[in-house]
């Protein structure tokens, strides 16, 4: 029982050019089909239920009408889904929006005309396959970056990202959970780019999200990058809000393929039900919690393993021992514990607290191969109650950075003793949070009083 990746033709040509190939050369692979038979061996390692063994191109009308030449798509047995879409980037770019919004648009777009909900489909598998080098280390800014939110937006719209070239400081698996998270990141970026123009043109007023542009802007580039946040940004908000983008379409002769099914997506949105209701918890789908032996629970060069969740991704795994261990050295306490914590008990009688990675498990796979560290260790993982524990993953952008700057000043030393160049800055860029270097030194003062208070309260 063979699978198939079906890709378009134009994608194999371009693997001739002569930048690219260079580039893949100097990568290992000396002929296109080496590197297209790679892409099967990542694809394969990276999700259970595929079984690729070969490729082809498209052939039928309507697979070259549906695939830009960055599309492509998974056709055997043996598969989960109605259909596995794979989008490629292009081998040489660079770390701007030509990276993910103009390769992926054209298909995206193509799939939400012929299926309106494509991207809200769990029956469509949805895949980004990061093919690019950047640079010439492949590495983005240690903080935060536009890559970065372009990987994060991609996650947010349910497409799995996967690196095929590792790229140093960027996380795959991360996304938005609101729209005021977005649209903080959005001005961050904004503020540190002034080139980034597009960032302004998404504007909430009252419960409504609006987008508008200069009139000189709708042409070219602009008309991707624009449907390509504006979706983005609906995903982010979900029902919370409406959408309106009539200040750009009412100027439009015509609407090209992008605006026209943004339009209808937006209509559709507008009435139904676009996203599930917020869980009271958050919770973790970038990692598996196993229940297996451990004989060194500090060892921070154990190498990672890998499991398969529910979706057949492959997610890396953390050990309940280990966690369970913090816990019980805690006592049970919160990490951000004062005499007007509220608990309730749990089961085993103890105080209810769950395990938090102060540096999130979406990091694992830069931190091990760029630092050869495993993030799963006592130095890095916390208890903390379920309040707390939501307010770090679902809290406005004040809310998140007040418990981070607490449990940063807090774990500082044992935070550094796995990663010695991890600032407060750093650490919010983890959780969608840009920070200049005056608002980290007021916030470090902040927590440092806050934490000393706390402490001054503990018997």
């Amino acid at each position: 029982m063979s699978q198939t990746l079906v890709i378009k033709e134009e994608f194999y040509k371009s693997l001739f050019s002569n930048k690219n190939v260079t580039i893949l050369k100097a990568k290992g692979y000396n002929t296109p089909d080496e590197f297209i038979n790679a892409i099967i061996s990542k694809l394969n390692d990276e999700f259970g239920f595929f079984e690729i063994t070969n490729y082809r191109f498209c052939v039928t009308k309507e697979e070259r009408s549906l695939y830009g030449q960055y599309g492509a798509f998974v056709d055997g047995e043996n598969l989960p889904f109605e259909k596995v879409v794979i989008f490629f980037t292009p081998i040489d770019s660079k770390q701007g929006n030509v990276i993910i919004e103009q390769s992926l648009m054209p298909t995206i777009c193509n799939q939400m005309e012929k299926h309106l909900k494509f991207l809200l489909d769990d029956n469509y598998k949805k895949i980004a396959l990061l093919t690019s080098q950047i640079n010439s280390e492949n590495k983005v800014p240690i903080t935060y970056n536009k890559l970065q939110m372009d990987v994060n937006s991609l996650n947010t719209l349910n497409i799995d990202v996967i690196p095929f070239f590792p790229i140093k400081n960027l996380s795959t698996d991360t996304r938005f959970n609101s729209l005021t998270e977005y649209l903080d990141m959005s001005e961050y970026l904004q503020k540190r780019l002034p080139s980034n123009k597009q960032f302004k043109y998404l504007r909430i007023e009252g419960e409504t999200l609006y987008g508008q542009c200069e009139l000189s802007q709708l042409q070219g580039e602009f008309l991707k990058s624009f449907c390509f946040r504006f979706l983005t940004a609906i995903f982010a908000g979900g029902n919370d809000y409406k959408y309106d983008i009539s200040s750009i379409t009412d100027h439009l002769n015509r609407l090209d393929n992008q605006f026209a099914n943004l339009e209808k997506f937006i209509n559709f949105a507008n009435r139904s039900l676009i996203a599930p209701i917020h869980t009271i918890l958050p919770i973790d789908t970038d990692i598996i919690e196993i229940d297996d032996d451990l004989s060194d629970f500090s060892d921070i060069h154990r190498k990672p393993e890998k499991g398969v969740d529910g979706s057949g991704r492959k997610r890396f795994k953390t050990h309940k021992k280990i966690r369970d261990s913090v816990l019980r050295n805690a006592n049970y306490l919160c990490n951000c514990h004062d005499k007007k914590h509220f608990y309730f008990e749990s089961t085993d009688l103890h105080n209810y607290v769950e395990g938090h990675h102060i540096v999130p498990m979406n990091r694992q796979e830069e931190y091990y191969f760029d630092k050869n560290i495993n993030l799963d260790i006592p130095n890095n993982i916390i208890p903390l109650c379920p309040t707390c524990h939501c307010q770090i993953h679902l809290g406005s952008r004040l809310a998140r950075i007040k418990i981070i700057s607490e449990l940063y000043v807090r774990n500082k030393a044992k935070l550094l003793a796995f990663n010695p160049d991890l600032t407060l800055s750093i650490l919010a860029s983890y959780y969608n949070i840009g920070m200049d270097s005056e608002e980290e030194r007021d916030w470090i003062r902040r927590a440092e009083k806050v934490v000393g208070d706390k402490n001054a309260q503990r018997p």
